[in-house]
This record gives C-alpha cells, structure tokens and sequence, in this order.
C-alpha cells in the first residue's frame, strides 16, 4: 500500500503556485495616502510665521577698474655665472691661504721656547808657552742636531725606528742532530734487510735436523736475526756460540749459520 502511494506521488504533476491577492498592497497604499493627508492638515493648521522685515540693500562697492599705462618694470640683473678661469683663480687664492695659516702656526710654535740662563762661569786666564805642544788628535764624531718636535701639523714628518743590530759572538743555532752528538756515525757491519726472506728459508733448512729440538728453533732463528740487523754481526757470532755452550746447537749446525750470517752482512 506504501509503496502504491509512493508512486502516484512521483507520478502525480506537481501542483502550480497560487497567486496572492493583491489586497494586501492596495491597503497598504492607501494608509499611505491617508498618513500624507493627515500631516498636511497639521501642517495647515500650525499659524504661519510673520514676515521679517525686508533687509536693507547693503551699498554695492565700485570694482576698482585697472588702469593701463606704458611704463615697463626695470627687471634686476641676473648675476654672472663665474668663468672656469675665476673659480681656479678663486680656489687658489684659498688654498694659498690655508697654506700660509698653517705656516704661521708651525713658526709660531716652534719659536716659543722655555727660556734657560746658563750660570756664568768665571773666565780663566792661561798662559801658552811659545813651544807648540803636541797634542793627539781625538776623533769626533759629528753629532746630528736635534730637530725640534714637530707640531701636530707636520704631516711630513718622518718616523725612524731603531733597529739593533746582532751582535759579532752570535753562537751557532742547534740542530737536530746535536742532540745525538751531531757528526757522521761510524758504519758496522749489520744483516742486510733487504735479504730477510732469503736467510729466513735459509736458515730453516739449517735448523730443520734432528740434532736441534723443535721448541729452540724459532727463538734461535730470530735471535740471529735481531741481533745482527739492529746491533751488528759480532752480537749475532756471540748468541750463536753461547747456544753452542749450552748445548743447544751442535758445532756442524753453528757453523753453517756463522756462513750464512757472513753472506748476508753490509756496512750500515
């Protein structure tokens, strides 16, 4: 039933708006005609307002009227635009005075002095015997005057710093090297460390026998070498024969490292 009513709903066209009447704006314009009429009654029956006493025509002032004569007015003259000659002129006339100004100034004050009195010293009368005596000559050295302290407005004025000059006994810097007791060192004989890997098989062919036990044969391999690239061969021939008086290393196997370590020495 809903959904029949529904449909003849959507079917069903859509009603036209009624016209309003227009009652309404006739009534509202006529109490608009009626409030008009009702305040020009009031309005004609306020008393009118008593005329005002005409006013007094004021005189009327005659317009000056202007008068044409002949005469020109004098116009004043321009003045005269300075020439380039005249502003240079001008400009060194100024500063030809700004230079004697600071003259005047510096002569000024360097002649105001502190005046001294020297004491007077009594006049000694000597008596110069007819044989010229011989005198020696003592050099002098000419002494510079003194200039006096220029004022503030001595531009020019130059400054000279004194510089001291180095002494003659002026003792050599030390070096690096002085520390160490400086001069070239005495050469020894030492291994070779450029033939490190050529001793190191070398000397495990050596060592690789049944006559020298396995837990002294890298000691004895790096001692040799140790001794003999840092401090020289002669340590190196000693550590090797001290293993021999311990029983470490036989003679034939001493001997054959004494030969390979002869074979790997170089002045260093």
């Amino acid at each position: 039933m809903n959904e029949r009513s529904q449909a003849q709903r959507r079917n069903a066209p859509a009603a036209r708006p009624t016209p309003r009447p227009q009652q309404n704006k006739q009534n509202a314009h006529d109490d608009l005609v009626k409030r008009r009429e009702q305040a020009l009654k009031r309005l004609g029956s306020q008393e009118a307002p008593k005329p005002s006493a005409p006013a007094a025509p004021s005189p009327v002032k005659e317009a000056a009227t202007p008068t044409f004569t002949n005469s020109v007015e004098k116009q004043e003259p321009a003045p005269q635009k300075a020439s380039k000659e005249d502003r240079l002129a001008e400009l060194r006339r100024k500063s030809q005075a700004s230079r004697e100004n600071a003259k005047a100034q510096r002569v000024v004050s360097t002649d105001v002095k502190p005046e001294t009195q020297l004491p007077s010293a009594p006049v000694a009368v000597e008596l110069v015997s007819a044989v010229p005596a011989s005198t020696p000559v003592e050099s002098t050295n000419p002494v510079p005057p003194k200039t006096p302290s220029g004022s503030r407005n001595d531009v020019f004025k130059t400054i000279q710093t004194p510089v001291a000059k180095p002494s003659a006994d002026r003792r050599r810097r030390r070096r690096r090297g002085d520390k160490k007791g400086g001069g070239r060192q005495k050469q020894e004989k030492k291994l070779n460390r450029q033939k490190y890997l050529e001793y190191k098989y070398a000397a495990k062919d050596i060592l690789n026998s049944d006559q020298v036990s396995e837990e002294h044969r890298s000691n004895v391999l790096g001692q040799i070498w140790a001794k003999g690239e840092r401090i020289g061969i002669a340590d190196s021939l000693l550590f090797i024969e001290s293993k021999v008086e311990e029983e470490i290393l036989p003679r034939e196997v001493a001997d054959k490292l004494r030969d390979l370590v002869s074979r790997m020495t170089t002045r260093r």
